[in-house]
């Protein structure tokens, strides 16, 4: 995650990005939900934080996403958002699909 504080006039916006990576399923006949990163982006939104745009692009191996959020407010944005997400955002430590299958990063 990025964060920057920019000057607009006088107006301070607060701005940081989640760049977040999805790796491609195995192939199936229908689509299914991406449960982790809806917890991750209610997360940041009950956290004072709004979407200003948000980027999608396919890459061979999954799907890389980076949003640009605002911060409500300085307390916002200076909160460590950068602990991890599982503990931050109570998300489960196992794939939302049993479909999918991580190659080892040891082989």
């Amino acid at each position: 995650m990025n964060s920057r504080r920019s000057q607009s006039g006088s107006k301070t916006s607060l701005i940081k990005t989640l760049t977040y990576f999805i790796p491609a399923p195995p192939a199936r006949k229908s689509g299914y939900r991406e449960v982790e990163f809806d917890k991750i982006m209610q997360g940041f939104l009950t956290n004072g934080f709004t979407v200003l745009d948000l980027k999608v692009e396919a890459v061979p191996s999954g799907v890389f996403i980076v949003a640009l959020l605002k911060a409500k407010s300085k307390k916002q944005f200076d909160a460590d958002l950068e602990l991890d997400f599982h503990e931050r955002f109570k998300l489960s430590h196992s794939l939302s699909s049993p479909d999918i299958i991580l190659e080892d990063d040891d082989a």
